[in-house]
């Protein structure tokens, strides 16, 4: 197991993409404090990310906020995905204890079910295939599902193709799993009897300068969309090659080489495809089909710090940002049928918050 931390990969790299807070604040004040029982209005999720980790649960109607601790240490950066929802299951990654809390909903809070130990520090995770998948700084882990129980055994592990810490995001389609790697690799994953197998084939990505930086990504059905981020780009990954791409913002960098614009870290709403580019602080609109991604808006929303993870589930949208870098912000949008974004409301979060995930 590598003993780099990601922060320290994050240093060797020009990542423009996820700007993430360094700073922790005293969140061990902050008890788990319970919200009241109602009607299963949508939880906006994300996680405090401090040396004691909480997971912060947003109320979409009342705005509420409570934190219930997830049992071990954050510290993740440079990611996307560290939250993942399947029905009235969480699963958040405690990077700092190579772990993964199992929460499951229950009324308008969530409840720490368990504990899954990983092979290296986790940073993204997602469901799927009857699994959860852990994208950690060097390997990819299966734990099957039986019923609503997550295993704390996994089934199949594979290693990166690189391993050099700079894992990003782990996503399942209907083929098997692919992940990013910052550094340059994109890696496809098959399930095999019973879980991932042992092999982490290579992404055909484009050759430079389209090849810098594969960041974020989300899956539907066989398709794969993801950000070549510091290269502008945003990729269809379909039958495992890509199949359509098409350019953000441009200019996207000054004339002294800073990045101005990237479309970073991915989600879905029926055909729009928004993107969270970082160096602007704003959220990007592309239209999307099974054979096509479209540029369509360059800022269907402003933010006040730098995007870092977003998460849609039917007309909503939430969007983490970094803040001022010692509180940061939590945002949720309504979606209209024109893929126009009305903010609902933000609130304030301490710590550099990490992961973003909509539980209904």
């Amino acid at each position: 197991m590598s003993n780099r931390t990601n922060d320290q990969v994050s240093r060797n790299l020009p990542l423009v993409c996820a700007i993430v807070a360094v700073t922790t604040l005293g969140i061990g004040q902050l008890g788990a404090q319970p919200m009241p029982e109602g009607n299963q209005t949508p939880l906006f999720l994300t996680a405090t990310n401090g040396d004691s980790n909480y997971l912060a649960v947003i109320n979409s109607r009342t705005k509420q906020v409570s934190y219930v601790a997830t049992g071990g240490k954050g510290g993740a950066s440079g990611n996307a995905g560290g939250i993942a929802v399947d029905g009235d299951l969480a699963a958040v990654v405690n990077f700092g204890s190579s772990n993964v809390a199992i929460f499951n909903r229950k009324g308008n809070t969530m409840h720490l079910l368990r504990m899954i130990t990983t092979a290296s520090q986790p940073l993204s995770v997602a469901f799927g295939r009857g699994h959860l998948v852990v994208l950690g700084l060097t390997t990819a882990e299966s734990f099957p599902m039986f019923g609503r129980m997550v295993s704390s055994s996994s089934d199949g592990m594979a290693h990166l193709l690189k391993g050099d810490g700079s894992a990003a995001q782990i996503v399942i389609y209907d083929g098997g799993a692919v992940f990013s790697e910052k550094s340059g690799a994109v890696g496809l994953l098959t399930f095999g009897i019973p879980g991932l197998t042992g092999t982490s084939l290579p992404l055909t990505i484009p050759a430079a300068p389209n090849n810098d930086t594969p960041f974020g990504m989300v899956a539907r059905g066989a398709n794969v969309y993801i950000t070549i981020a510091h290269s502008n780009l945003e990729a269809l990954v379909r039958d495992g090659k890509i199949v359509s791409m098409a350019a953000g913002v441009t200019p996207y960098k000054d004339q002294s080489g800073a990045f101005l614009h990237a479309p970073c870290w991915n989600t879905l709403s029926g055909q729009f495809l928004f993107s969270a580019d970082s160096p602007a602080k704003q959220i990007a609109r592309y239209l999307v089909s099974d054979s096509n991604i479209f540029f369509d808006n360059p800022s269907v929303a402003k933010l006040s710090g730098s995007p870092t993870d977003l998460d849609a589930k039917g007309q909503l949208l939430g969007v983490i940002d970094g803040g001022d870098g010692m509180t940061s912000n939590a945002s949720l949008f309504d979606i209209d049928s024109e893929g126009e974004l009305t903010l609902r409301f933000a609130v304030k979060v301490p710590g550099p918050i990490n992961g973003a995930a909509i539980i209904q």
